[in-house]
């Protein structure tokens, strides 16, 4: 059986996704790449295969995790980048759409996460790496988000006590201020839009600039190298210096 590194990358049908899938390709990773049902992969560059589920499907995502390892014949990595943005006014979001994204955003980390331990436990040295939102501190319009991004980093320190003592080092990622789809919450939480913000970013980035899809997978997959195994419970933020906290 193959040595090489092996990894499940959820949500290769967004940005996110894809550019992580791709980084992890390029290093030499083998990936299986998941996606929701009725969507497609995005540039992932090669895959081993893909696989399909709602995220929070508890039956779909074991199933999906069980094929993706057997796709692999091992599983060392699981890196989880399927949320997708979602803002609304408070007046204006009814509860049945904030569980909505809560469900698929954090419950969907959570029930991966549950789904990959075994596997990723068995020949120890195994690591997943969650994505969220900088919005984990609230913002105007994002409730939904700020709820399920600030679980995420609960969720991370969680899981890093249940699943250090089987060899499973868990970090997350916190994007934010990067040119891709989810710009759009940013926007919302500093009260622009997207154009603006792209046009002016110094406004808000200490960089000068935005941050790109391809530059927070590059955070994902060093996160994701075994060899970093007292780097964990961390959430990090790749944001252009925008937020300083240390979560």
């Amino acid at each position: 059986m193959s040595t090489t590194r092996a990894a499940l990358v959820t949500g290769v049908d967004t940005e996110l996704g894809a550019a992580v899938a791709r980084r992890l390709g390029a290093d030499g990773v083998r990936v299986v790449g998941h996606h929701r049902p009725g969507s497609a992969p995005g540039d992932t560059g090669p895959l081993e295969g893909t696989v399909s589920a709602a995220p929070a499907d508890p039956d779909a995502v074991r199933d999906a995790v069980g094929r993706a390892a057997g796709l692999l014949g091992r599983l060392d990595v699981l890196a989880v980048c399927h949320a997708r943005p979602h803002r609304a006014p408070l007046t204006a979001l009814g509860p049945e759409e904030f569980w909505a994204h809560v469900d698929d955003t954090l419950t969907g980390s959570f029930l991966f996460a549950g789904a990959a331990a075994p596997y990723l436990a068995r020949d120890g040295g195994g690591r997943i790496v969650l994505t969220a939102s900088m919005w984990h501190v609230g913002g105007p319009g994002l409730a939904a988000v700020a709820t399920a991004a600030g679980g995420i980093v609960a969720l991370t320190k969680t899981l890093t006590r249940d699943l250090g003592p089987l060899g499973v080092g868990v970090n997350a990622v916190i994007p934010g201020l990067v040119d891709g789809e989810w710009l759009e919450c940013d926007a919302a939480g500093l009260g622009t839009d997207t154009a603006t913000l792209r046009e002016h970013p110094g406004r808000s980035v200490p960089t000068g600039r935005l941050g790109t899809p391809d530059q927070v997978a590059a955070t994902v997959a060093v996160l994701a190298d075994g060899r970093l195994a007292a780097a964990v419970g961390q959430s990090i933020n790749v944001n252009g210096g925008h937020l300083r906290t240390r979560t």
